[in-house]
């Protein structure tokens, strides 16, 4: 039920559970705990719109690995996301603009159909609500965001900007790199932006739907294709924050030949931008994922460099580890702000999520250098890789979204 156009200002609403943060991640955990019959409200300033068909494609897009589609299929929302351009992929490909490295990995060696979906966060994000109003046990609290935090010992109170007030036994906080539910409860967190920013072109492509995602790496950032559905694909072209401001002001046509002139040929074609933007990009990881009845998922909690793609994989594997963790400790008579829940909950992902932020650090790091040294290192490092099947299958599940300890 949304509640955005009946609140009344001092209205008290009680639940469970309160999820501050309707995006991608926020819905998926607020949905997740809806289904075993918790009181859940989730707040959000704005209902997210409909999306598909022939509207203009969302920047924002997602390769969403196996495991995190398993979650949305469980969850009731996968079929209406992939029936609405959803673009499959079965080879990611990494490859050297500097260097002879070069590595395909392909879902058929490991047996798989595909590595992943590419998907408009947009459109992931209304798939979920669409369910969420199914629930009568789901409060959608739209209009307004919250204000203030406090926390008892039996309950935590949010009050919102509007005046309602939501009293809940555990506030989950889902609300991105900037989180106020972060900042409420006074949990620190370690961050520094990277030397690069991230331009994305949405552009329409000679090729028709490819089943291949791409990387090249340069010393001036990554260089990424990702299919979109159809004769489409999202470029993501990582460069110093001056020259990303720069190209954000050309003309589309102008544009376009700047990323013909840049890109390699694998590209194609181009036949137009149809849209453009460009965001910073920032490491963050909170110095505890939990404060007394407040734990934190998603980018509340860790945002790695986007190089991979990982960013909403981390998100919807933290809210199926915080769902297994509320079910089983629940069922032992705990509530689900209980601290050692959080604890518990801390210990399945803080590892995981760090392990992977280390990872892209060390790829933009190794990719970005150009002394011979490292060069020759790299090089040594992806024809080992090549010509060692297990190694490459290991890593082809990696890139299929598998996390170390799965």
């Amino acid at each position: 039920m949304d509640r955005g156009a009946t609140a009344a200002r001092g209205e008290t609403i009680r639940a469970d559970i309160a999820v501050v943060g309707g995006g991608m991640v926020g819905a998926a955990a607020a949905l997740a705990l809806a289904r075993q019959d918790r009181d859940v409200v989730l707040i959000e300033r704005e209902r997210p719109r409909p999306l598909g068909g022939a509207d203009a494609f969302d920047l924002r897009v997602s390769a969403l690995a196996p495991a995190s589609i398993a979650l949305l299929d469980r969850l009731g929302a996968w079929e209406a996301i992939r029936a609405e351009r959803a673009a499959l992929y079965r080879r990611m490909r990494v490859f050297d603009a500097v260097a002879p490295g070069d590595l395909t990995f392909d879902a058929a060696e490991i047996g798989r159909p595909y590595l992943g979906y590419i998907v408009e966060n947009r459109r992931v994000q209304f798939a979920l609500w669409e369910q969420l109003a199914e629930y009568d046990n789901v409060q959608l609290l739209t209009g307004s965001v919250p204000a203030r935090l406090a926390v008892g010992a039996r309950e935590a109170n949010l009050m919102l900007e509007d005046g309602r007030e939501v009293t809940a036994e555990l506030v989950i906080g889902a609300d991105g790199q900037r989180s106020w539910v972060r900042e409420a409860a006074s949990i620190g967190a370690s961050s520094r932006d990277y030397a690069v920013a991230a331009q994305i072109l949405s552009v329409d492509t000679a090729y028709p739907q490819q089943d291949i995602t791409w990387q090249r790496f340069t010393p001036d950032g990554p260089q990424a294709f990702l299919p979109l559905a159809g004769p489409r694909g999202s470029l993501v072209w990582y460069d110093s924050p001056e020259r990303v401001r720069a190209r954000h002001a050309l003309e589309p046509e102008a544009l376009r030949h700047e990323a013909m002139r840049h890109f390699p040929p694998e590209l194609g074609e181009i036949g137009s931008v149809a849209a453009q933007g460009w965001f910073p990009i920032r490491r963050l990881h909170a110095q505890r994922y939990w404060a007394e009845r407040v734990v934190l998922v998603g980018d509340a909690a860790h945002s790695i460099h986007p190089l991979a793609g990982q960013g909403a994989n981390l998100g919807f594997a933290d809210v199926e580890a915080l769902d297994a963790v509320v079910a089983e400790e629940t069922a032992r008579g705990r509530d689900p702000g209980d601290v050692r829940l959080a604890k518990r909950y801390e210990r399945l992902r803080r590892a995981d999520n760090h392990l992977i932020q280390s990872l892209m650090d060390g790829f933009d790091w190794g990719y970005r250098r150009r002394d011979p040294l490292t060069v020759a290192a790299r090089t040594a490092a992806t024809q080992a890789v090549a010509a060692f099947p297990p190694l490459r299958r290991w890593m082809t599940r990696m890139a299929g979204g598998q996390r170390f300890g799965g």
